[in-house]
């Protein structure tokens, strides 16, 4: 028998939350988001028989039950090769130039709030198979997430039916009989992860974790949940001191349009390749790409 939440948040309790949520991580949660962070704390509360005024007064004094109320409330959906488009442009016009101008030189890829790590693992196979070496790192400000990443296995959900499909090859030879994907060593040597909180990205806690040189920086479906401010913050930081001359970084396609001249360091410049658009760091000596 299913055990009935016997407790229902208000309004101000739900505020209250939210609001510890978005100063401990930068997040403005969505509607949809808010529900979703309502109905984890209602459940918990519930079956851990607390009270509202108890888990505050835990909660901002408990790190391990701090670090669960951000896990459980931070959103966490990919699958692998998701927005392909952008795969099909390093496939066929980044990697293919890289492999001859640097034969043998790894590939630095950070994928930033990688979540459940589908895209890191995406980067890591895609290279492979073009014969280069890549070195990933996969970072996420959920521990949780983090965790599932190191292990290599993912859930069948993980491919998807039409976005991605172009790639799924690469990935099938990976899938056990009960349909998840498993890795081997030799793809997961590749992944590193790191956990970390973008909306500190400028700390100097932070500063110590940042991935320096990177080449590909993919950092996509974040920006919608911070705020003009904070997007600045975490573009100058990472065009400053984590993308590499004449690398590359990625958006969400429906995110272009946040990274705006207002934010955008002047060192970096906006391009397009068909209905693929990416964002160039241009190199004092000129482009090495393109």
């Amino acid at each position: 028998m299913i055990e009935q939440k016997t407790l229902a948040l208000t309004e101000d309790e739900l505020n209250y939350f939210v609001s510890i949520l978005t100063d401990r991580t930068g997040i403005v949660p969505r509607s949809s988001h808010i529900e979703g962070i309502k109905n984890f704390l209602e459940d918990y509360l519930s079956q851990n028989k607390l009270s509202v005024q108890q888990y505050k007064n835990a909660l901002l004094n408990d790190k391990v039950l701090m670090e669960n109320f951000i896990n459980q409330s931070t959103v966490n959906e990919t699958y692998f090769f998701r927005e392909e488009k952008q795969f099909i442009f390093l496939r066929d016009k980044f990697f293919p130039t890289w492999r001859e101008k640097f034969p043998g030189r790894e590939l630095k890829m950070w994928s930033a709030a990688c979540s459940y790590g589908e895209e890191a693992y995406s980067f890591a196979v895609l290279a492979k198979s073009l014969g280069i070496k890549p070195l990933v790192t996969a970072s996420d400000i959920n521990s949780k997430v983090l965790e599932h990443c190191k292990s290599g296995l993912f859930l069948g959900t993980s491919l998807r039916a039409v976005d991605g499909v172009t790639f799924q090859p690469l990935v099938i030879p990976y899938r056990r009989s009960d349909g998840r994907v498993d890795f081997p060593a030799d793809i997961k040597d590749c992944v590193k992860t790191i956990q970390m909180n973008l909306a500190e990205i400028d700390s100097p806690f932070t500063d110590m974790l940042l991935p320096k040189n990177q080449n590909i920086i993919f950092i996509r479906n974040v920006f919608i949940y911070f705020t003009p401010e904070t997007r600045a913050r975490i573009l100058r930081t990472i065009v400053q001191k984590c993308l590499a001359d004449d690398g590359l970084l990625f958006v969400s396609m429906s995110e272009t349009a946040q990274i705006d001249s207002a934010i955008m360091p002047p060192v970096l410049e906006r391009q397009m390749d068909g209905s693929i658009f990416y964002f160039h760091k241009k190199p004092e000596g000129g482009k090495v790409y393109g």
